[in-house]
């Protein structure tokens, strides 16, 4: 393979949307991120489902062996769920998209419709499960998450939302109209699981009416941390908590993820070497003179 076709496969697998299917919580770190949001006050309460094209490892914290690639600091992510986009610091993510199920879900659900973003990796390393889930736990919700049954979490979810997605697209999305229908988000294999704890699975609720949402990384033995906690010296302006954040904008349709920025200051060369450069610049002219006559 040649060099320039090696950079470039290595440059798409950093930045890109990194999967071409939905994948499961059973596909470890390789399984795929997802948005989901319920409607929490009609009597036929819906739901939807978008894959967001990244996977666990893409926002797993370096702390926790992860490669940093969407935690780490000066990430900002655009889901444009209107025009079936994703953009990462202002450049367009490669990989085809289909979130037409994200507008006649918020057309039929109330206004106060519960969304979040959720994935898991039920054979980690360390623990049967991992989590990633967004949400304001407490301190004792932290410290008294219990792994749960890796069936529960992969087969209501995942794999029947991938059975019930008709799209050919890279990132798909489904529509489940009513809450009986078996990819509906709050679903688990014992029927019909509490609004907003994530199938029943979590110690607490996942899902926000509001705009503003942080990220959390929960190991099954119960020990978490926040997803993009920002270093000092950088800058936090419009992030919840001073961490990573997910902003849904209802009206534009669209999701964001944002993370702490630190400037890059170009580094400027010592006066010596300025006049390093001037004596360098002038014996060339003088060695090119001499040649000239």
């Amino acid at each position: 393979m040649k060099l320039q076709t090696i950079v470039a496969a290595l440059a798409l697998a950093a930045t890109g949307a990194a999967n071409a299917s939905l994948n499961g919580m059973d596909a470890g770190t390789a399984s795929s991120v997802a948005f989901i949001a319920q409607d929490v006050t009609s009597t036929v309460q819906g739901s939807v489902f978008v894959d967001l094209g990244y996977t666990f490892a893409d926002f797993m914290p370096a702390s926790q062996g992860g490669i940093g690639n969407l935690s780490d600091v000066n990430n900002t992510v655009v889901w444009n769920f209107a025009n079936n986009t994703i953009t990462r610091n202002g450049q367009a993510v490669a990989g085809s998209n289909d979130f037409s199920a994200v507008a006649p879900f918020f057309a039929s659900a109330g206004a106060d419709a519960k969304w979040g973003v959720i994935a898991g990796d039920t054979v980690g390393v360390d623990y049967m499960t991992r989590y990633l889930t967004t949400g304001t736990p407490t301190a004792s919700n932290l410290t008294n998450q219990i792994d749960s049954s890796a069936l529960q979490l992969v087969a209501p979810l995942w794999t029947r939302t991938a059975a019930a997605i008709t799209s050919s697209a890279d990132n798909g999305s489904y529509y489940a109209a009513t809450n009986t229908d078996p990819a509906w988000t709050g679903s688990n294999d014992g029927g019909i699981g509490t609004l907003g704890k994530w199938m029943n699975n979590i110690t607490w609720n996942a899902l926000t009416a509001g705009t503003q949402t942080n990220f959390v990384f929960a190991n099954g033995d119960g020990s978490e941390e926040f997803v993009g906690a920002a270093p000092a010296g950088t800058t936090t302006t419009g992030l919840l908590n001073a961490r990573g954040t997910f902003t849904y904008n209802a009206a534009a349709q669209t999701l964001t993820w944002q993370t702490a920025s630190l400037a890059v200051t170009p580094s400027v060369p010592e006066p010596s070497t300025y006049a390093l450069g001037l004596v360098a610049l002038a014996a060339m002219g003088f060695a090119a003179r001499r040649k000239a006559k």
